[in-house]
């Protein structure tokens, strides 16, 4: 009797997008499977898949987004330290979760960035 594999939900995403990263996983070996569900997906102009992977496979998995996600945000990496910071209107200075800069609560968007608080 052979084994069942265990797959792994990665996410909804678009389909063309999903086709893009399946078509590039396979070339390192590993199936990513595109599932359609009516409670996630969706159809007509913006066509939503889930996007499924088998646990085994978790390890590149995971470094292959991690690398294209890298890719997106170059020049614009996220500090992490600033997306913990938590906005409280009763302090006198708040730190911006996008940019790290500091600014009165009363302003409901950071002056440096402006992401909307």
């Amino acid at each position: 009797m052979s084994e069942i594999e265990e797959e792994v939900f990665l996410g909804v995403m678009n389909h063309q997008e999903a086709k893009n990263h399946q078509l590039a996983m396979k070339g390192e070996g590993v199936i990513l499977t595109l599932k359609s569900n009516d409670q996630t997906c969706t159809t007509g102009c913006t066509v939503t898949v889930e996007v499924w992977a088998h646990t085994r496979d978790a390890e590149k998995v995971q470094s292959y987004f991690h690398k294209d996600y890298m890719k997106h945000v170059k020049g614009h990496e996220p500090k992490l330290e600033h997306m913990i910071a938590v906005f409280d209107p009763d302090l006198l200075e708040v730190i911006c979760q996008a940019c790290g800069a500091t600014f009165s609560p009363v302003q409901k968007e950071c002056p440096d960035c402006g992401l909307c608080y």
